[in-house]
């Protein structure tokens, strides 16, 4: 059973969130009641991405590891082989894994 990012009501078919594929609603009057929260933290895999590589660049390795935990929990919900290429992004960017 899946959770209403909102309400908290438990339903085994949410909707989610189209933009960032995290939160779950029970339908557009809990997602419009939450996008005010929601939208802070609501982000696509590739601005995820993105922030990790701006992180290393920094050598802020705190906002390095925020990132990629963040990065991690949206990648549970992808294919390996979408996984698989994201991985080879981050390789190629950043020149390897910096830590």
């Amino acid at each position: 059973m899946n959770r209403c990012s909102h309400c908290g009501t438990q339903r085994a078919a949410l909707k989610r969130c189209s933009r960032c594929k995290q939160a779950s609603y029970c339908g557009a009057e809990c997602q419009n009641a939450a996008w005010k929260g929601h939208r802070k933290t609501c982000l696509t895999l590739e601005e995820v991405l993105e922030k990790v590589r701006a992180a290393n660049l920094r050598k802020d390795w705190r906002g390095l590891l925020k990132w990629e935990g963040r990065m991690e929990e949206m990648m549970e919900q992808q294919p390996d082989a979408f996984c698989n290429n994201i991985l080879a992004l981050i390789v190629t960017h950043t020149g390897g894994w910096p830590i």
